[in-house]
């Protein structure tokens, strides 16, 4: 698995390099012929550090994110959540992807397996408007996200509110 590390903000040691692609090389078994991509961002918040750990395999992407007081304990709680979500939706990769099954966890010892049922659809007019209009509607409404039609490329796209209250803005593309 190909790893990419970024830092934002932090000073990354080369042991702490080493420990990172090491224990993220354990999610190979998984990819077949080391097709998967990893991205791992470090974040310094201060009295807290901040781990993103992204895998993206044949358009396919799994992501974790922890915040703890070190990076060596980020890394430890990170691969968890990951391998969590890779076994939790295997059966949606193993026929979309081909992924091979593999019954032995490293880092987990008991996954709860959930199915994922659709609670409410709820239909409602979508109309076209800038990405302006739509992030004014989103703040009206008071909802987390808006979905609407671009004016300016007819294309479906979403403006939705960050955790750090700013507006985000989604532009699908192929």
């Amino acid at each position: 698995m190909k790893t990419e590390i970024v830092a934002k903000n932090y000073r990354v040691s080369d042991r702490l390099r080493e420990i990172v692609e090491l224990k993220v090389a354990k999610l190979d078994k998984y990819f077949p012929n080391n097709a998967a991509t990893a991205k791992v961002v470090m974040t310094d918040l201060g009295r807290q550090c901040k781990m993103e750990l992204s895998i993206i395999y044949e358009g396919v992407q799994v992501r974790a994110e922890v915040i703890g007081d070190t990076m060596y304990y980020n890394i430890d709680d990170c691969l968890p959540k990951i391998e969590r979500q890779i076994v939790k939706h295997r059966g949606k990769l193993n026929k979309k992807k081909k992924m091979p099954v593999v019954d032995d966890y490293a880092f987990i010892s008991d996954v709860e397996m959930e199915t994922v049922e659709i609670a409410k659809t709820k239909k409602f007019p979508i109309s076209a408007m800038t990405p302006l209009e739509a992030a004014e509607n989103l703040d009206m409404l008071g909802h987390d996200f808006y979905l609407f039609i671009n004016d300016a490329n007819n294309n479906v796209e979403v403006v939705y509110r960050r955790k750090d209250g700013t507006i985000g803005h989604l532009q699908p593309h192929k």
